[in-house]
């Protein structure tokens, strides 16, 4: 190795070189990160942006009301592969939810229809074929008939055996007249009085009635 002559500086090694280089990067990294924590702030949380007008009335705005959806009509049955019961073959009887009825309580008041032949067959069960009646001795205090409102014909395909029950229909203590639709109607007696619901699909009635009490 040789010795460098007076007055000539003296020449920096490789090694050197590399160490003052690393510490200037160290001290760039160490000046940027100050600077990012200073503008970023940890811990601090990022503000929301600002909702655009557009986008706060797509949020307050009143939802739109649907369409009321038409009402699907009944499908016709088709009745082709089958004969139309014979009313020998039916059976109706009245149902109740209930044999006594407490003070304010009331009755609710169905039927069902019976297919009792070997074979299927069709029939109209709607509520125009339908009738219920209340009687007490041989008065007859109320008819589901008198003031019935949108009546319709249901033809239904009848399976044998099997017992088809109406939807109930509450029954508000009152006579029934045609000429009362529209106005008020007398409160039958009560306070253990006597009942008979009778039942009717077309042509066929119930060979039986059911009795119920009024308290």
């Amino acid at each position: 190795m040789s010795t460098p002559a007076p007055g000539q500086p003296r020449r920096v090694s490789p090694a050197v070189y590399r160490r003052r280089r690393l510490v200037a990067l160290l001290a760039l990294i160490a000046i940027v990160t100050a600077v990012v924590l200073i503008i970023v702030r940890p811990g601090q949380a990022v503000p929301e942006p600002t909702p655009t007008a557009a986008a706060v009335a797509k949020k307050t705005a009143a939802p739109v009301a649907s369409e009321t959806p038409t009402p699907t009509p009944t499908p016709t049955v088709d009745v082709t592969d089958y004969k139309e019961c014979s009313t020998k073959n039916l059976v109706v009887s009245p149902v109740l939810d209930s044999v006594d009825y407490q003070a304010g309580v009331l009755p609710n008041l169905s039927l069902t229809i019976q297919n009792t032949g070997k074979t299927a067959c069709f029939y109209n069960v709607g509520t125009s074929a339908q009738e219920l009646s209340i009687t007490s001795g041989a008065e007859t205090y109320w008819v589901s008939t008198d003031c019935q409102t949108e009546k319709s014909d249901t033809v239904a395909i009848l399976e044998p055996g099997v017992v088809y029950p109406s939807a109930p229909i509450a029954w508000e203590r009152q006579r029934s007249a045609p000429d009362t639709c529209g106005g008020d109607r007398q409160v039958v007696p009560a306070g253990g009085a006597s009942y008979y619901l009778t039942a009717k699909v077309g042509e066929v009635g119930s060979k039986s009635s059911a009795q119920f009490l009024l308290y």
